[in-house]
Order: structure tokens, then sequence, then C-alpha cells
């Protein structure tokens, strides 16, 4: 299991697809970041309902879950989970 933040997120060209891709790093540094504990906080529950979905370095695929917001310096909080991750790889998760 590794722990990795989320770097970013964008939303699929046609909306009807209602799909959200999501890009993950392990270096907090990588990371997309929040200014206040509250709004990553209030995120860390977004993610935790998208059921971001990757591929599990255990073969098969994997849903995240556990999001938690970290301070990585004044004034800015990255957010990540703990999860089998594969190097490099992206997850994906369907809009409700």
């Amino acid at each position: 299991m590794l722990k990795a933040y989320i770097s970013r997120w964008k939303a699929r060209e046609r909306p009807e697809e209602h799909i959200l891709d999501y890009w993950f790093d392990s270096h907090p540094e990588n990371a997309a970041f929040w200014k206040t504990k509250e709004e990553a906080d209030s995120d860390c529950v977004i993610f935790d309902y998208h059921r971001i979905v990757i591929p599990s370095a255990e073969g098969g695929s994997h849903i995240c879950s556990g999001f938690k917001a970290e301070q990585r310096a004044p004034n800015e909080f990255v957010v990540f989970c703990v999860a089998p991750f594969i190097v490099g790889a992206s997850g994906r998760a369907e809009r409700r």
C-alpha cells in the first residue's frame, strides 16, 4: 500500500459521460492544494463519495477511500489516500 496525493482532476470532454479523471502523485509538493483544512476536509468527503477506481498493484481494480488532508505548508493543505497504487497510474470516477 502506498500513500498518494491528489495532484489534479478533470471532467471528460463529453459531459454526458459523467466521468472525472484523477491523477495521483507520491510527492506532496506535486499535489493540488487547498487554502484551509476545512476546504480540504470537505473535498475528502467528495472524493470518497465519487468512488475513485484505480488499477491495483494487487491485480484488478481498487476503489479509493479514506481520503485525508494534511498540512504541506502554511495555508496549504493536500489530500491523500493509502491504496495499492501502481506508480504512474491514474483513476477515474463517475459523477453522481
